[in-house]
């Protein structure tokens, strides 16, 4: 096949909107204005909907392989196939004339502009709201939040400056239609949540973790179901700038050494298991990625998993083990000279396998030694740690 030109590719792409692509691959379902569901690449994990389609950029990501893109790369990630076998799924190339090719050029980039624009808008304007939600919320220790993590056998460090506690925090879920047309998000519950700030690589915030907990004596996460579906919907959101992004559960200005897992729990699992072994943490940084997709980076491609199905029975693809060179991850500092990268074991263990050799393989340095530390198989750090005060 010879090379596309750009107006065969918009063609492609116009002749094949990504959600009835999409729609073929998984059951979706509309939530704020976009369409979630499983991914029908890695199959998620827990909850449905890490995969979104936004139909009007003609794109969709997924938070747990990490990846996304137009309905090209779907098909070539969900096939397992390449770029010229994804053309063909779609129908292939036609002849396209030159007035056809300039109202292709013209609608593309008249698309373009005004999504960059309106992305950009929207990115800051949302950056604010949860800077200001960050802003006016409590200090974790004496909370509910630091109740919540304690009930879990986990001791907070003294100085914590990522966490924080909203004692009525709004958990936004839906949208509803006023009698004018305009559209806003419906508030389904509000009470005690756990905050955490992801700061971005240039160092600044960049959005919220929110853990929603139960207002009981003894708090956990919280239990809330989408009223129309029924579906258990997940206690912990993640809004803002995530990738490449990181929270800081111990921070150190120029740690030699750096503890790096999904959750805030997980970490500080780790963290409390070596303050109470009474090991030195004072080099020490812990940090928490959010989720692996995060703390891996994207893979440089898509490789069959050995055993794992969709329920047509193709093969399911997964992020491989090598890094993607053009995304740089997270922001190691220069000064760590000793990684450790902390992997669940209670996650699909090809998918978490390979991203910890591709994270493992992003972040190496000459001098720096990685570790890859895994919890035993059903179980994380957290688990473990639960599991040693009851025994």
């Amino acid at each position: 096949m010879s090379r596309l030109t750009t107006a065969e590719l918009d063609d492609i792409k116009a002749r094949n909107p990504i959600a009835e692509i999409a729609a073929g691959y998984t059951k979706l379902r509309r939530m704020a204005g976009r369409l979630v569901g499983p991914c029908p690449i890695c199959g998620g994990r827990v909850t449905s909907s890490r995969f979104e389609v936004f139909e009007k950029d003609a794109s969709w990501a997924c938070a747990v392989c990490p990846d996304g893109g137009d309905v090209i790369r779907l098909v070539e990630k969900v096939e397992g196939c390449d770029f010229r076998g994804a053309i063909e799924r779609l129908g292939g190339r036609r002849e396209i004339d030159a007035a056809q090719a300039r109202r292709l050029f013209e609608a593309r980039e008249k698309k373009r502009m005004a999504r960059d624009a309106a992305s950009e808008k929207y990115r800051e304007a949302e950056r604010k709201r949860l800077w200001q939600a960050w802003s006016k919320a409590e200090p974790i220790h004496g909370s509910v939040a630091e109740v919540y993590l304690a009930a879990r056998g986990l001791q907070l460090p003294i100085a914590c400056s990522g966490l924080r506690f909203n004692p009525h925090a709004p958990y936004f879920h839906g949208e509803e239609v006023d009698g004018h047309g305009r559209k806003s998000p419906v508030v389904l519950h509000k009470g005690p949540a756990m905050l955490a700030a992801f700061i971005r690589p240039d160092g600044k915030f960049g959005g919220l973790h929110t853990t929603y907990l139960s207002s009981e004596d003894s708090p956990r996460k919280i239990e809330l179901n989408d009223p129309e579906t029924g579906e258990l919907l997940n206690a912990k959101k993640m809004r803002g700038s995530k990738a490449g992004a990181h929270i800081a559960i111990v921070m150190r200005d120029a740690p030699a050494r750096l503890i790096v897992g999904e959750g805030i729990e997980t970490v500080l699992a780790v963290y409390t298991a070596w303050a109470e072994a009474g090991r030195s943490i004072e080099d020490t940084a812990f940090w928490a990625a959010g989720d692996l997709g995060n703390m891996a980076g994207r893979a440089i491609k898509s490789v069959p998993h050995p055993t794992l199905t969709h329920p047509n029975g193709r093969t399911m693809s997964v992020p491989n083990d090598m890094p993607d060179p053009d995304d740089p991850g997270l922001s190691i500092p220069d000064s760590v000279t000793e990684l450790i990268l902390l992997g669940d074991g209670d996650s699909e263990p090809v998918l978490t396998r390979f991203a910890m050799l591709r994270a493992a393989r992003r972040y190496s340095r000459p001098g720096r030694v990685i570790r890859i530390a895994m919890a035993p198989a059903e179980m994380d750090f957290n688990n473990v740690l639960q599991a040693r005060e009851v025994a």
